[in-house]
C-alpha cells in the first residue's frame, strides 16, 4: 500500500483505521483511495477532527482477544 505522509499514529479496529497527523499534515485523498482500491477495499469516508490531546490513555491485556 502507498505511504501517507504525515502520519503520526495509526489505530486499526476491525475495517476502520483512525489516524492522527502531524502538527500542519493534511492526508491525501486521492492517494488513499488510490491505496485502498489496489488492494481490493472500499473507501468509504475520510473526515476530520480537531482535538485536544487525550489526559489519559489505559491498555486492556485480553488474551485469546487480540
Amino acid at each position: 500500500m502507498a505511504k501517507v505522509e504525515g502520519i503520526e499514529r495509526m489505530f486499526l479496529s476491525g475495517t476502520r483505521a483512525t489516524f492522527t497527523m502531524r502538527a500542519g499534515a493534511k492526508p491525501d485523498e486521492e492517494l488513499i483511495r488510490k491505496a485502498l482500491k489496489k488492494q481490493g477495499l472500499a473507501f468509504v469516508a475520510l473526515t476530520t477532527k480537531e482535538t485536544s490531546h487525550a489526559a489519559a490513555a489505559w491498555v486492556a491485556r485480553t488474551p485469546g482477544l487480540t
